[in-house]
């Protein structure tokens, strides 16, 4: 477990970025779209994905995951998008988390060097939704830092 001191030095943010996406944009089928840009080294503390409003298609089967750009599946792997609904927290595979839920391991004090991202797989687009990512981070490098992008 990692000694916390909150201050100058502490935790940083919260740093949050809502994403609404769209057929013809970031929720493109086999688009990476970068949430956060991390630069150095950093610890994730805390990132959390709450849906606001129901991720749709228009046809087929798409999915969504969540992690950096060299491993896009670090925080959650891939996601049938329309099971991702207003309310629910995006925290596994089987998104059902409405009204709170503990933050799984994956996605509390994660050392990363990659930008956040999300990634639309699956067989079409996601037509509509959105979520709003947040993220608590300590800087590890002296250059350690995240922005929403």
């Amino acid at each position: 477990m990692i000694d916390i001191i909150r201050g100058a030095g502490g935790i940083r943010g919260p740093v949050r970025k809502t994403i609404t996406y769209a057929a013809g944009g970031t929720g493109a089928n086999a688009t990476e779209t970068d949430i956060f840009t991390v630069t150095g080294d950093v610890i994730v503390v805390a990132l959390v994905a709450f849906c606001t409003t129901n991720l749709d298609q228009s046809a087929g089967t798409p999915t969504l995951e969540l992690g950096v750009n060299n491993d896009t599946n670090l925080f959650v792997a891939a996601t049938t998008a329309t099971a991702i609904d207003a309310d629910d927290f995006w925290v596994d595979a089987s998104p059902t988390e409405v009204g709170g839920v503990a933050l799984p391991a994956a996605f509390k004090d994660i050392v990363v060097t990659d930008n956040i991202s999300c990634t639309v797989g699956g067989t079409n687009n996601i037509s509509a939704g959105v979520i709003e990512y947040t993220v608590y981070w300590l800087p590890i490098s002296s250059n350690g830092n995240v922005v929403a992008n």
